[in-house]
């Protein structure tokens, strides 16, 4: 982690206040940050780290970049990486913490404890896209509420709509939705917490 953690700093350094530096600020902690080295958003160096420092440029960028404000057309193309932002709400069930990230040690080590459910994202026009929390990562937070204002970083796609969540812009009862695959989990950032002056990550 100690060298991934060089060529981080190294590479945010060339741009601290834009995209590159707010992209490494958005997890908050160093100890987020390792959640999602080693997955394609954050490759993990193998041998020499210079040839790596390109991509990981362009995926500091596209983690920093200002998601887009609700729910888009792009969504239905499946497969591909997309980031939004809204405000969450209960998709129903009882009150209480749509996602807690907690940390717990045993003598294996420590060990990242993530325990959510799914969610709608709603965007500032109104319309919904579902969030499937499944291998996903609260990336800046402890805990995830209803009303919290995020940015979703995932793969997007389309999802079953029972409950009509995308009114008229369904397809055939289906609704927008953002999940993990294989090689890239969803990240969801808290945006009050990234708003913050002190962009510079934590121990």
């Amino acid at each position: 982690m100690e060298r991934v953690r060089a060529l981080l700093m190294e590479v945010a350094a060339t741009d601290p206040e834009g995209l590159l530096g707010q992209g490494l600020a958005r997890f908050g902690s160093w100890r987020a940050l390792a959640a999602v080295v080693g997955t394609d958003w954050l490759p993990l160096p193998r041998g020499r780290a210079a040839p790596l420092a390109p991509l990981v440029r362009r995926r500091l960028r596209a983690l920093g970049a200002e998601p887009a404000p609700g729910p888009a057309a792009e969504l239905a193309a499946a497969g591909e990486p997309l980031q939004l932002r809204g405000t969450c709400e209960r998709l129903g069930g009882a009150a209480g913490d749509l996602w807690r990230a907690t940390a717990v040690e045993d003598d294996a080590g420590l060990w990242a404890v993530e325990e959510g459910e799914d969610f709608v994202l709603r965007g500032g026009d109104g319309r919904a896209a579902l969030v499937l929390c499944d291998g996903g990562r609260l990336v800046n937070a402890g805990r995830l509420q209803a009303g919290d204002e995020v940015a979703v970083f995932g793969i997007g796609g389309l999802a079953p709509d029972p409950a009509g969540l995308a009114g008229a812009y369904g397809r055939g009862g289906l609704i927008p939705a953002l999940r993990s695959d294989s090689s890239h989990p969803l990240l969801v950032s808290v945006i009050r917490r990234y708003d913050q002056e002190d962009h510079g990550l934590q121990d």
